[in-house]
């Protein structure tokens, strides 16, 4: 089944040990957060951390695996049409968005993806402390052995990166809120490929401040 995000918004559901996804990026550079919690115990979680040290890169793809604060691989990369991603940078956060200067004068709306994760996984009911995330099509660059910074991303539209997963997990996925160099000024939604029957849990920060 398909399940499109909109712009500014998260998603989570669950998927069964052996299971695959897929995250896609429908009209290309838009940038997607995601992160993924043990289902049967939420305490381990994707590690951002783990996962550099143990696949040795600071850049996944195809054959590589998301490892969890146990050491554990919890999803493999199975499938990757853009192979750049980013695990140095934290998912933007509502003070990021709305209290720091951004070049360019971009002015960005309140609710980054760490908020619009936690909704999402609360919904499915998970409600330990977002982590810092795999930044799926983020291209990220470290220059001097000490300045790291983003850069554009180069994901073409309809790009998609496929996911197994090794462990029964809930993941959730956030289409980036942040305007700038990585997704570009104007934000886009990021698609889902998940199995039949799948059960998406939908929030955002921009739709509960609408609802009020």
């Amino acid at each position: 089944m398909h399940h499109r995000i909109p712009e500014r918004s998260g998603a989570a559901f669950a998927v069964d040990r052996g299971e695959a996804f897929a995250v896609t990026t429908p009209e290309g550079r838009q940038v997607a957060d995601l992160v993924a919690f043990v289902r049967d115990d939420p305490d381990e979680r994707f590690s951002q951390s783990y996962t550099r040290d143990l696949n040795g890169t600071l850049r996944i793809t195809t054959g590589d695996a998301l490892y969890t604060t146990a050491g554990e691989p919890i999803l493999e990369i199975t499938d990757d049409d853009c192979g750049v991603h980013d695990l140095l940078f934290g998912p933007c956060t509502g003070w990021m968005l709305t209290d720091r200067a951004h070049e360019d004068g971009v002015q960005n709306e309140p609710g980054g993806c760490r908020e619009n994760l936690a909704l999402a996984l609360e919904a499915a009911g998970v409600t330990e402390r977002v982590p810092d995330t795999m930044n799926v099509f983020q291209k990220s660059t470290v220059t001097d052995q000490r300045y790291f910074d983003v850069r554009e991303s180069p994901a073409e539209p309809g790009d998609a990166v496929t996911f197994e997963a090794a462990k029964g997990a809930i993941v959730a996925v956030s289409a980036c809120s942040a305007k700038g160099v990585a997704s570009g000024s104007s934000l886009g939604p990021i698609d889902l490929r998940l199995p039949a029957g799948t059960t998406v849990h939908e929030r955002s920060v921009r739709n509960e401040v609408t609802e009020e």
